[in-house]
């Protein structure tokens, strides 16, 4: 495990080597294995040294699942967020989160509870009857009920931290796992190194992210992803795109933090689909390229601009 050494809020701390191909590796490997149980399981992806699983997160639950590793001398944890499970998982895989999933998906990436058209089926009671307008406050209010997954991630780590009083705390993941881990390091000002996220900044921007604790934790969540990637890329929307098709409004395009993307499209010739939105996919295209993607803030983004959100 390549790290390096940085000065945060007054402290001299641990943060992954991103520039480093095999560091980056591990944690997607790590991301990966947040959607197995344990190691028997088929989608188990071992990890690299100097990492061992530690215990397994939520697995007698229908919510928030996932991993905790922990670096050989105990001095760094991660945890690992699973991501959405959709009702067409392989046979014999548990999909008995997909419901709650699709829920969180809906509420965390669309513009107002996954009220598309008057044919969807919203989340939460936000959207306001006139048109294109939804009640912020609703919207910050459902973020934070105890039966959603940001307040459950938050108990998780809140839970690690007790197991791990001594030891730095850092957080990865895939897909909504990857968008729940940037949320739960703007909270707590922690280290997340993620993969295709969903455009989080939106709910980030509902739950007042990051605190005026942790102003500059933003530096420190970076968004690995690539081109081809219509959910990371913001463009898995419209009537007729697969996420739309399948139930999930995902009109969110914005990361917050840093973004390292693979252009799978321009070097590897690429078409959009969300076979490359799958984890084992993005594990390949991280060991096909020579070195590790650049990591830049992102481009100047706006999202819901049709909408008028009011404060009520």
């Amino acid at each position: 495990m390549s790290v390096i050494w940085v000065m945060w809020n007054r402290h001299l701390r641990r943060i992954p080597d991103v520039a480093d191909k095999q560091s980056v590796l591990s944690f997607a490997r790590m991301a990966a294995s947040a959607y197995a149980a344990d190691e028997s399981s088929d989608d188990w992806v071992d990890v690299d040294a100097p990492w061992n699983r530690s215990l397994g997160i939520g697995w007698d639950f229908d919510g928030v699942r996932g991993q905790v590793f922990v670096e050989t001398t105990g001095s760094v944890i991660v945890i690992a967020l699973k991501g959405t499970t959709t009702i067409l998982a392989r046979k014999g895989d548990r999909t008995d989160t997909y419901q709650n999933d699709k829920i969180n998906d809906n509420l965390l990436f669309s513009c107002c509870c996954g009220r598309v058209s008057y044919k969807w089926t919203t989340v939460c009671d936000c959207y306001l009857k006139n048109t294109y307008t939804c009640s912020q406050t609703c919207l910050a209010r459902e973020l934070r009920s105890k039966d959603k997954y940001y307040e459950a991630s938050l108990r998780v780590f809140h839970d690690v931290a007790k197991l791990y009083p001594t030891s730095s705390i850092w957080l990865t993941g895939h897909s909504l796992g990857a968008s729940l881990s940037s949320l739960i390091a703007q909270t707590h000002g922690l280290p997340a190194l993620v993969f295709g996220a969903p455009g989080e900044k939106l709910a980030a921007s509902r739950l007042h992210l990051p605190t005026w604790l942790h102003p500059d934790s933003e530096k420190y969540i970076w968004h690995f992803g690539n081109t081809a990637d219509p959910v990371f890329m913001g463009t898995c929307n419209g009537p007729l795109s697969a996420c739309a098709i399948g139930g999930y409004a995902m009109e969110s395009q914005c990361h917050s933090g840093l973004e390292c993307v693979y252009d799978t499209v321009a070097d590897k010739g690429f078409e959009m689909s969300l076979i490359y939105h799958r984890i084992a996919k993005i594990i390949e295209i991280i060991e096909e390229y020579e070195r590790p993607a650049e990591c830049s803030k992102p481009m100047s983004c706006q999202d819901c601009y049709l909408w008028n959100f009011i404060r009520d």
